[in-house]
């Protein structure tokens, strides 16, 4: 049998759907992160959970295996280097979702919805259009190649950009973050969908901010770090940027006192552009185990040294 710890309240949604999987030679413990005995932590071979929660447990874990995250990002876990253990990351998955945020804010914005719902009178002029518009993304993972195809079906023009430049479908072309202001160059929308490492500290500055086209959009729905928030501001303040939308920022939840709140044509939307449906966590899991128990590859490996 094989011991498997999850951190969730035993009587979730997610606790329950992952009992009536019923995977093969499975001693699966549920608790709440706070409450694991120190017997039972002992004795994990396997922990399921959100990273965050993970990081107190893992010492006292001392036949741990494997760990299955539960969020898409898993940056707690690597600030200690690289572990005895296998990491693995909630991945391929998050596609649909986040072309829904992605699209539905640009069909917003450039359809005026917002304006249009919000207005007390009759508004006259034509509205634009999301086709024929050039989009560059911002990571071409699992997340933003989904996020690139399903643009394409609304003719719109997506490059990429990743670590080294390398192809991926559904991208007319990628660039290498060290080409990034050759990628930005006259782009309508940028999407930020990159994950958190040193590498992508800070792309989005002023710099690379003034080569995209005079009406551009911005929507980061990756990490925080990846954008100076200053030059953001500014930009949104110039002119230079017609609109901005980010669902991440250093500090969640933001205070209600922070002054992003009243900048204007900046819209937050509170960490909620790719919600994680329990199934999803299931699935993923389960894949894995089925790998785990027969000796297989698991899937979605974390790379400590690259970060993701």
């Amino acid at each position: 049998m094989h011991n498997v710890v999850l951190l969730a309240a035993p009587d979730s949604a997610l606790a329950q759907a992952l009992a009536v999987r019923n995977l093969p030679d499975i001693h699966l413990q549920v608790y709440a992160p706070a409450a694991v005995p120190e017997e039972v932590l002992a004795e994990a071979e396997v922990i399921v959970g959100a990273p965050d929660h993970i990081v107190p447990l893992v010492r006292g874990a001392q036949r741990l295996r494997w760990v299955q995250s539960t969020w898409a990002g898993v940056t707690p876990l690597l600030q200690n280097g690289e572990p005895p253990y296998q990491l693995t990351a909630l991945k391929a998955v998050f596609g649909d979702v986040m072309s829904e945020y992605v699209l539905g804010w640009l069909l917003a914005l450039e359809r005026r919805v917002l304006v249009h719902s919000r207005s007390k009178r009759w508004l006259t002029g034509r509205e634009s259009s999301v086709r024929g518009k050039r989009m560059g993304i911002m990571g071409t993972g699992s997340i933003g190649t989904v996020v690139a195809q399903r643009a394409n079906a609304f003719g719109i023009e997506c490059v990429g950009l990743n670590r080294d430049g390398r192809t991926v479908s559904g991208f007319e072309r990628c660039y290498a973050t060290s080409d990034r202001l050759s990628f930005a160059t006259g782009l309508d929308y940028l999407v930020g969908l990159m994950p958190h490492t040193p590498d992508t500290d800070a792309l989005v500055d002023a710099v690379l901010l003034a080569q995209l086209a005079p009406t551009a959009i911005f929507i980061n729905a990756g990490r925080a770090n990846a954008v100076s928030h200053g030059d953001l501001v500014s930009a949104l303040e110039d002119g230079r940027l017609r609109a901005a939308v980010l669902d991440v920022l250093p500090d969640e939840p933001l205070s209600s006192s922070d002054p992003l709140w009243s900048v204007e044509n900046l819209h937050i939307t509170s960490h909620t552009a790719a919600p994680t449906a329990d199934a999803m966590i299931v699935d993923v899991f389960a894949d894995n185990y089925q790998r785990y128990v027969s000796g297989q590859p698991l899937a979605h490996l974390v790379d400590f040294a690259r970060g993701y």
